[in-house]
């Protein structure tokens, strides 16, 4: 299993348009709604908050872990609001996930090893899909998945979505036909010789 990202939190008071203040004292405020959950006004540090996003990505689940209550809550953002659109965070809504009940989620999709064509060939390995989508448990959520690139053994070889065996718990939700890799024949010089 992973190790989460843990986001400190405190809950929040201040709401409305007064929530200027809690951005000039470094505090970034949030929202943390779910399934059969109330929505709960919190506040966590902007720059601890940038800090675990820059290092863990979007996409991640993270343990919210609000003072004063026992159990961590595992959430996902689901809305990030920025300054001007691209600026720093003002504002981010976390969504609550239940362990136990299966998510959807897009994930980094690496491919790993060392492709014949590219080793034997000389040709060049090409990745065409970034992000696969997948189901399974929140807690289950791979850092990424990984598609083996020793079948590549030819130009004419590929790799697609059908083709790669996901982690135990983990479906794949892309569709089985999409070519994943690659691998492209080496360029040959068109320049006339003397």
């Amino acid at each position: 299993m992973t190790e989460r990202t843990v986001i400190e939190a405190a809950p929040r008071s201040v709401l409305g348009k007064k929530v200027k203040t809690l951005r000039r004292a470094g505090r970034l405020p949030a929202n943390v709604f779910g399934r059969g959950i109330a929505s709960t006004a919190v506040e966590v540090d902007a720059r601890a908050f940038g800090h675990a996003i820059k290092a863990a990505g979007l996409r991640h689940m993270y343990e919210l872990r609000v003072a004063g209550e026992k159990a961590a809550r595992y959430v996902i953002i689901r809305g990030l609001s920025r300054s001007g659109g691209t600026g720093d965070p003002i504002h981010v809504d976390f969504l609550q996930v239940d362990p136990e009940r299966p998510i959807t989620a897009n994930v980094p999709l690496k491919v790993v090893g060392e492709a014949p064509a590219v080793k034997d060939l000389a040709g060049t390995l090409q990745q065409f899909i970034e992000t696969v989508s997948i189901r399974c448990k929140p807690l289950a959520i791979p850092e990424a998945i990984e598609a083996d690139a020793g079948v590549l053994k030819s130009f004419t070889s590929t790799i697609t979505i059908g083709g790669i065996m996901p982690p135990a718990g983990v479906d794949l939700l892309s569709d089985p036909s999409l070519v994943v890799a690659s691998v492209a024949p080496p360029r040959v010089s068109t320049e006339a010789r003397p």
